[in-house]
């Protein structure tokens, strides 16, 4: 009997968006940055953060709103609140305070050896994170640890939606690792906190997902820069006993992140990987997976590797609009998989880009 799995990918989420309670400091507003657009905004707080400011007034002019989802896109590096200091309908004096992730503050402790200026949670996620990489660092090879980083950050939260306005836990790290929960911010704090202490060269990437703002990561292997959106890759789906890890955004390329994501090239790292690769998770683990020329020659691989032992076999091949249908795929699996192998099959299929990934398990 063949089992179809359906997933539910949920990416996005917004940014912790609490006011300033404290009074606004003495600003001559005459003098302020004023701003009609999103874009303009973003590289303007960008722009200041390096400058060394934390505390940021800005006249936004012509009816311009800013949201929390918007900040996720526009300062992927900061945790951003802020406070509104006047109102005329048309122009609004802003106040915008910059927080650095705790994943930045713990993963530049690790590296310093330094852990003097954290403060009781920082420290507490230290802690957590020091176990975290020196289990990661037992395996062999880049692709390997960052499985374990990868995994580690799934299994250790759950993914949550909806107003954190007092949950300040839940764009970080330490919601990730303590609390378990956070949302797409945290996840990618997490990722960036436990790469750069494991000695890799990973930064934050923002824009939009699933409808909304969204944060995730990139990784430099061999001169390539990959993404890396443990969020996405956030919802095992679970038949029974069985867990399937499909990881469709693990050291993903261009062509396969940008039917879902998209974001701003200007802001983007350079050396995107293009196209799929050895690195790509579909393609590094050769016992189990493969690339086909089409869906029949996959499905052939996919019955030999059954004959040869239980488990679980997934195959990459170019996409084929007749297999998109999924009674046709269904069909097909049982004709060629079931039938020759005399054996049970769940089974999931997605199409990313020019790609199908047709994942399967005996059961």
């Amino acid at each position: 009997m063949i089992r179809k799995i359906f997933v539910v990918m949920i990416v996005g989420l917004l940014v912790i968006s609490s006011q300033i309670a404290s009074a606004a400091p003495p600003i001559d507003w005459s003098k302020v940055k004023r701003i009609s657009d999103k874009t303009e905004l973003g590289q303007y707080v960008e722009g200041q953060k390096k400058a060394g400011e934390t505390i940021i007034p800005v006249i936004l002019t012509n009816g311009l709103t800013v949201t929390g989802q918007d900040f996720i896109t526009l300062c992927p590096s900061s945790i951003v609140h802020w406070q509104t200091v006047a109102n005329d309908g048309k122009n609004t004096q802003m106040i915008y305070t910059l927080m650095d992730y705790p994943g930045t503050k713990v993963a530049n402790a690790y590296l310093k050896n330094d852990t003097t200026w954290l403060n009781a949670e920082e420290k507490r996620l230290y802690d957590e994170a020091v176990k975290i990489v020196n289990e990661a660092k037992k395996r062999n090879g880049i692709i390997n640890q960052e499985v374990s980083i990868y995994e580690t950050i799934m299994n250790r939260s759950t993914y949550l939606t909806g107003d954190m306005s007092n949950q300040p836990h839940f764009v970080t790290a330490y919601g990730v690792l303590i609390d378990h929960k956070a949302n797409c911010q945290g996840y990618a704090d997490a990722f960036y906190m436990l790469g750069r202490m494991m000695g890799w060269n990973v930064g934050r990437m923002s824009g939009t997902a699933g409808g909304g703002g969204h944060a995730w990561n990139w990784i430099e292997i061999n001169g390539k820069k990959y993404f890396v959106d443990a969020t996405g890759d956030d919802n095992s789906i679970k038949n029974g006993d069985v867990t399937y890890n499909g990881y469709v955004y693990f050291n993903a390329p261009v062509e396969i992140m940008k039917d879902t994501h998209s974001w701003d090239w200007s802001l983007a790292p350079a050396n995107l990987q293009p196209s799929v690769d050895n690195c790509y998770s579909y393609c590094f683990l050769d016992s189990h997976l493969a690339r086909a020329n089409n869906v029949e020659a996959g499905l052939n691989f996919i019955a030999q590797k059954f004959k040869e032992r239980n488990g679980w076999a997934s195959v990459m091949v170019p996409f084929d609009a007749k297999y998109s249908d999924n009674d046709v795929m269904k069909t097909a699996i049982y004709n060629k998989v079931c039938k020759e192998c005399n054996k049970n099959i769940s089974y999931r299929y997605w199409q990313r880009g020019k790609y199908m990934l047709i994942h399967t398990r005996t059961y």
